[in-house]
């Protein structure tokens, strides 16, 4: 079995512990990107928001304020922050087919609206369904 030493740790380990065409093994690669994940909380984030929605974070920020910081729909507060430590607690809303951004949403309204498969139809037929069996109505 061929080896290789790391020149991070200075330990030899079989090749198989490398990345293809890294120096360094495998447990020090991981080791490098956790250390840089932790230092850029939002690095990671802001980074989709780009390429997901053509959003930066400070657009984001100004929907949020727009927003007053609530769920549209069920008026929930929503964070001021963008850091989430792999947690989804918000989600962009937006129209699947244009993909112009709505707005953001508890994850809670975001589900719903998936479901529905943002058919405005039946999200109006479940208000029917709702009112015609006695909805629970929430105390605000």
């Amino acid at each position: 079995m061929e080896t290789k030493t790391c020149p991070k740790c200075g330990e030899e380990k079989p090749t198989d512990d490398f990345y293809f065409q890294r120096r360094a093994c495998k447990p020090c690669v991981r080791e490098d990107q956790r250390r840089f994940r932790d230092s850029q909380p939002d690095y990671n984030h802001a980074r989709n928001l780009q390429r997901r929605y053509g959003l930066s974070v400070d657009e984001y920020q100004t929907l949020l304020a727009n927003q007053n910081f609530a769920c549209p729909i069920c008026e929930v507060e929503i964070s001021n922050t963008i850091a989430y430590k792999g947690k989804r607690p918000v989600a962009v809303d937006h129209n699947h087919d244009t993909g112009d951004v709505r707005g953001i949403l508890c994850s809670m309204c975001n589900l719903m609206l998936g479901h529905a498969r943002e058919n405005t139809s039946i999200l109006y037929r479940a208000i029917v369904y709702l009112s015609e069996r006695g909805a629970y109505a929430s105390k605000k």
